[in-house]
């Protein structure tokens, strides 16, 4: 009988212990690769939350603070819009950074019709990233060499 009670204390140690940590690495496994926040810096977090705003059907973000953006733009927003109306998800496909600019590839998925390939033109001001153009196409992004 001794050993009947130590096999049931074993069992219940490595269920007490056990349950919590798997719970805890599936939980880990569903927020980071369901939302896709591993891996996603500052500029992709950007265009992110930028386009959840643009590609929902509610009111346009504010343009980008005067002197980032190089005058003579128009206003991206606007532009994805007449891209993808009225509403739209998107998918970031790659990305290039040079200093304080970058470029990013993104597609957008209207409700109706095929995806569109947007390249979007950020410029940087400390630690705050904002979208300056979008236009339809790609530009090209060589992979990293290493």
């Amino acid at each position: 009988m001794a050993r009947n009670g130590r096999v049931a204390g074993r069992w219940f140690v490595v269920l007490t212990v056990g349950t919590p940590l798997v719970v805890a690495a599936i939980v880990m496994a569903v927020v980071f690769t369901g939302t896709g926040a591993l891996g996603r810096g500052p500029l992709h977090r950007a265009v992110d939350s930028y386009l959840d705003v643009v590609g929902g059907e509610g009111a346009v973000p504010v343009r980008a603070r005067d002197g980032n953006c190089p005058d003579g733009q128009g206003d991206p927003a606007v532009a994805l819009r007449g891209i993808a109306a009225p509403a739209f998800g998107h998918r970031i496909v790659s990305s290039t950074e040079t200093g304080d600019s970058a470029s990013v590839n993104v597609d957008l998925t209207p409700k109706v019709g095929a995806p569109v390939a947007v390249v979007l033109d950020l410029r940087r001001t400390g630690d705050r990233w904002d979208v300056c153009a979008a236009s339809t196409g790609r530009v090209h992004i060589d992979p990293d060499p290493f």
